[in-house]
């Protein structure tokens, strides 16, 4: 069962669970090569399509290479990117699968899989392909952080701490595992950790509208009101609309970080 972030509510998980960054495009050092043969022209004019933004075309032109080659991984896999792109997550799934089983050792096409199998909210199977990212490339940052998002979603607080966590020890300029893991810190009542993490995450973009949203948050639970204000009026500047759906949350329950009409002047 989830913990409350603060005053009751679960507002802090909204904004983990929105901060999916697709994996779309991600390639390693497994990548499987492939000499030129049957197939490979319809290739090259995919990825001279996909190159110039023609995804549907691209599609097609790769899916021409692989009724030459239906066994080729990099043709489904460049086909599941150009699907992805199209919002047809469903075709692409398949691709990105069909690639992993042909290349069982290419993590560039579990970490895809997972991107589509979240974008089509199936949290069980993102979470098994991301995993087999990580067990195949397990010094791959994003990989940790996208498998932390997808056990975070399935509720398991602490998994998706040590996931942030690791993600941050790989790569210390990651910012939105920072901020994801503050959010989980957070979920399990480790405010210190918390907000040491949140803040973090604003130091490294301090132009993320979400991180000013989550520390914001936090600084109320913690009651610094003077610091959430500090962090209400940032959020402000960098995105309107979710600043007011931050104050119309916690103004239902009394707490709004912004100050009420004519505080602070003096009367007539």
């Amino acid at each position: 069962m989830k913990r409350d972030f603060f005053l009751g509510g679960t507002l802090l998980l909204i904004v983990l669970l929105g901060c999916l960054a697709p994996a779309w495009g991600r390639q390693d050092s497994a990548s499987p090569e492939e000499p030129p043969g049957p197939g490979a022209a319809a290739f090259a004019r995919g990825q001279n399509l996909q190159d110039r933004g023609k995804n549907e075309e691209a599609a097609k032109a790769f899916q021409e290479a692989l009724r030459a080659r239906p066994d080729w991984p990099e043709a489904h896999l460049q086909r599941g990117l150009a699907l992805a792109a199209l919002g047809r997550y469903e075709e692409a799934a398949a691709a990105f699968a069909q690639a992993a089983r042909l290349a069982p050792q290419w993590g560039a096409a579990q970490e895809n899989l997972g991107a589509a199998q979240s974008k089509l909210g199936r949290w069980s199977e993102a979470r098994a392909a991301f995993a087999a990212a990580v067990a195949l490339h397990p010094t791959n940052a994003e990989a940790h952080y996208h498998l932390g998002l997808a056990l975070g979603k399935l509720g398991n607080d602490q998994a998706a701490r040590e996931e942030f966590a690791q993600a941050v020890r790989l790569d210390p300029s990651l910012a939105k595992a920072h901020k994801n893991l503050g959010l989980a810190y957070a979920n399990l009542g480790r405010w210190p950790e918390a907000g040491a993490a949140l803040q973090e995450a604003v130091r490294l973009r301090p132009e993320d509208p979400e991180a000013h949203y989550a520390l914001c948050a936090y600084y109320l639970r913690v009651g610094d009101r003077q610091a959430a204000l500090k962090e209400y009026q940032t959020l402000q500047r960098l995105d309107q609309r979710l600043a007011r759906q931050l104050a119309n949350l916690l103004e239902g329950k009394g707490a709004s970080p912004a100050p009420a009409p004519g505080a602070g002047k003096k009367g007539p």
